[in-house]
C-alpha cells in the first residue's frame, strides 16, 4: 500500500501486494526494513526514478557514473532521481580497498549537501541521504567494520541490499516508477536512461507475458584516464571478451533459446513486483546477474532494448572471482603468453537449435506414445552428430546417456501431463530447461563432442552471424567483427 501521503492507496492487486509484503518482511536485507519514524523527516521528498550502484574501491569511477545519471534527460527536466549507492568492502579483502573506500566517503562529504542522516533501521549499517546537482543519493555504508560484507558473500548481497531498499520505497509510495535500475561505477548511462523502461514493449517472440526485465544495449569504451600502455594492453583483451559475450548471445538467439540475453549486472532494469516474486538477487560472490535473470525469465518477458548503449569503461578488475574484469585479465595473460583465446564451437548452437526443434516436435506429436516420441527425439539429434561421431551405435549410446543424465524425457512427459495446450506444455518445459540447464548442456557438448575453437575461427565458422567484409589485415579483424556485431545485435 502507498503510505507516504497518509492516504491509503492500492499500488498492487491484493495478491501481488501480499507477495511484496511477504518478501519485504521475510526475505529482504535488514537494511531495507525501514521504519516510518526514520523517514518522517523526508515527508516533503519523493522520487520518480531509482537506480542502485554497488561500489567497492570505486573512488576513481563512481563520480563519473553519478555524473552520467545526473545528465540524463529526466534529471535535467525536473524529474526526481534517487541513486542508492551501497558502499562496501569484503571482510576478507578489507585492506585492499580501505583507502579507496575512504576516498569515496570523503568525496560525498566534500561535494554533496546533507539532507538526512541516521535513516537506517536499528542494528544495521549507516544510511544517509544527500543531494548532488540534480539527483539525490542514498548512501548505504557497508565499507567499514562491523558492517563489512561476509567473506563468503559478495556483489550479489550488495546488489540485493540496494534493490531491496528500492523495493521498499516503491511499495510505500516514495518512488513512483516501479522499475528498479541497477548499474555499476564503471558504467556511463545514456541521456535517455530511465525513459526506455517506461515505453510500451512487445516481446519479439510474441510472448504474452508482461516484461519482467529490460536489458540495455552496451559497449565497452576506452577509459580516458587509463595510461596509454595499459589501454593498448587491456583493450585487445576486452575486445575479445565483448566479442565472446555477443557471440554467445547470438548463438543462443539463433538456436531459439528463451535465455538469449547478456548477463551483465550494470545493464538491468527490473519490475519491482517481479523482483519480489523471484526473491531478489542471490547473495553470490559473482554471477549474481546470470542467476537473477534466470529467475526473472520465468515470471515475465526479458526485453533486450535498442538505442543508445550503456558505455562500460575499459579496466581489469579482481573485485569478483569471474566476470568481465577477471575475463579480461585471463585473456590478457593468454595474449602475453601467445596462447589463443578459445570459445564454444559453433556446433554446440546447431545442436541446441535441433534440440529445441525436437522439443517442439515432441509436444506436437500428440498421437505418439512415449517410446515413439523418444525414438523420434533421438533420431533428430543423431543426425546432427554424424559428422562428429561416425559409429552409429556410439552416437546412440552417448545421446541416450546425455538425455538420461539431464532428465529430459521425464520433464517432457511431465510438461505434457500438466498442460492442456501446446503453448502451455512448451512454457512448462522452458521454465525447467532454463539458462543454467542450457549452459550445462553446452558444456557437455564442448567437453564430449565439439571442443573449443579460437575466437576468430568460431566467429567465421558460425552459421548464425552476418560475416562482415574482411579486407583489413588480421590485426584489425576483431575490431571489424566487433563493430559488425554491435550494429547487428538483437
Amino acid at each position: 500500500m502507498i503510505e507516504k501521503s497518509q492516504v491509503s492507496v492500492p499500488l498492487y492487486e491484493p495478491r501481488d501486494q501480499r507477495t511484496v509484503d511477504k518478501y519485504l518482511s521475510q526475505y529482504s536485507a535488514p537494511e531495507a526494513r525501514l521504519q516510518s519514524s526514520q523517514l518522517s523527516h523526508l515527508a516533503e521528498r519523493d522520487w520518480d526514478y531509482v537506480v542502485t550502484i554497488p561500489a567497492c574501491g570505486e573512488d576513481e569511477f563512481l563520480p563519473g557514473a553519478l555524473d552520467s545519471i545526473n545528465e540524463c534527460w529526466v534529471a535535467r527536466s525536473n524529474k526526481k532521481v534517487l541513486c542508492i549507492v551501497v558502499l562496501n568492502g569484503n571482510a576478507a579483502r578489507e585492506a585492499e580497498f580501505k583507502l579507496s573506500n575512504r576516498k569515496m566517503r570523503d568525496w560525498f562529504s566534500k561535494h554533496c549537501t546533507p539532507v538526512a542522516a541516521s535513516l537506517n533501521p536499528d542494528n544495521t549499517c549507516p544510511q544517509s541521504l544527500v543531494s548532488w546537482k540534480n539527483i539525490d543519493i542514498l548512501i548505504v555504508d557497508r565499507s567499514q567494520k562491523p558492517w563489512l560484507i561476509p567473506s563468503d558473500q559478495g556483489v550479489g548481497l550488495v546488489r540485493k541490499i540496494g534493490a531491496d531498499i528500492a523495493l521498499y520505497l516503491i511499495a510505500h509510495g516514495w518512488i513512483s516508477c516501479p522499475w528498479i535500475h541497477t548499474t555499476d561505477a564503471d558504467a556511463r548511462v545514456p541521456d535517455d536512461y530511465f525513459l526506455r523502461a517506461s515505453e510500451p514493449h512487445i516481446s519479439i517472440d510474441g510472448n504474452s507475458l508482461l516484461p519482467s526485465c529490460f536489458i540495455y544495449p552496451y559497449q565497452h569504451i576506452p577509459d580516458p584516464e587509463m595510461e596509454q600502455h595499459d589501454h593498448q594492453r587491456y583493450w585487445s583483451a576486452l575486445t575479445d571478451y565483448e566479442l565472446w559475450l555477443r557471440y554467445y548471445v547470438e548463438g543462443l538467439e539463433w538456436a531459439g533459446s528463451s535465455y538469449a540475453y547478456p548477463s551483465i549486472g550494470s545493464l538491468l532494469a527490473f519490475d519491482a513486483l517481479a523482483y519480489a516474486r523471484t526473491r531478489g538477487f542471490p547473495k553470490r560472490m559473482a554471477g549474481e546477474d546470470f542467476y537473477f535473470q534466470n529467475k526473472l525469465a520465468k515470471v515475465g518477458a526479458m526485453i533486450t532494448l535498442k538505442g543508445k548503449p550503456i558505455k562500460l569503461l575499459t579496466r581489469a578488475s579482481t573485485r569478483v572471482p569471474f566476470g568481465t574484469g577477471q575475463g579480461t585479465i585471463s585473456i590478457d595473460k593468454m595474449n602475453l603468453s601467445g596462447d589463443a583465446y578459445t570459445v564454444y564451437h559453433p556446433g554446440v548452437f546447431y545442436f541446441l537449435k535441433t534440440f529445441n526443434k525436437a522439443v517442439l516436435a515432441w509436444f506436437e506429436g500428440e498421437n505418439l506414445n512415449d517410446k515413439q516420441g523418444q525414438k523420434q527425439f533421438i533420431i533428430s539429434l543423431d543426425k546432427v552428430l554424424q559428422l562428429k561421431i561416425k559409429d552409429s551405435s556410439s552416437r546412440r549410446k552417448w545421446l541416450e546417456k546425455l538425455l538420461d543424465e539431464l532428465n529430459i524425457f521425464d520433464n517432457l512427459q511431465a510438461a505434457t501431463k500438466r498442460s492442456k495446450s501446446l503453448q502451455g506444455a512448451c512454457n512448462q518445459f522452458n521454465v525447467w530447461f532454463d539458462g543454467f540447464r542450457t549452459l550445462k548442456l553446452i558444456h557437455r557438448l564442448r567437453d564430449d563432442i565439439y571442443g573449443s575453437l579460437p575466437l576468430l575461427d568460431a566467429l567465421q565458422g558460425s552459421a548464425f552471424l552476418q560475416i562482415p567484409e574482411l579486407k583489413a589485415d588480421s590485426a584489425k579483424l576483431k575490431t571489424i567483427w566487433l563493430e559488425s556485431l554491435r550494429a547487428n545485435s538483437h
